[in-house]
């Protein structure tokens, strides 16, 4: 679907991500670490790529405090790419990381169409 208004040049499309359970992302150290001690640094990625939690301080936030809902909440990441790359050019390297349960480009953000003028 073509966006009403498209959005200003500078919001870039992500890939969305769900990690597996028992996996976590740690950016001090861009990797990821599941429960069990496996890790794995992603590879592949344009250098200034950014992967950022959605929830960042349910991320951060012991996980036995939480509620099942925000365990959930904190499985969510975004892959933020440069300016001027695609995001559907990197779902499938995303998908193939062993810590991902899911990955997927985001749907384009619309602005809403202005009113017809009388």
């Amino acid at each position: 679907m073509i966006p009403a208004v498209p959005p200003p040049g500078h919001i870039r499309v992500p890939v969305d991500v769900k990690l597996k359970r028992g996996w976590r992302y740690v950016p001090e150290r861009r990797v990821f670490e599941s429960g069990s001690g496996e890790s794995f640094a992603p590879r592949g990625l344009p250098r200034t790529t950014r992967i950022v939690y959605k929830a960042p301080a349910l991320a951060r936030a012991d996980e036995a405090t939480l509620s099942k809902p925000e365990k959930d909440l904190r499985r969510y990441l975004q892959v933020i790419l440069p300016p001027g790359v695609a995001a559907a050019d990197y779902v499938r390297l995303v998908r193939a990381w062993p810590s991902v349960e899911e990955a997927h480009v985001a749907p384009q953000v619309s602005l809403p169409s202005p009113p017809p003028r009388a």
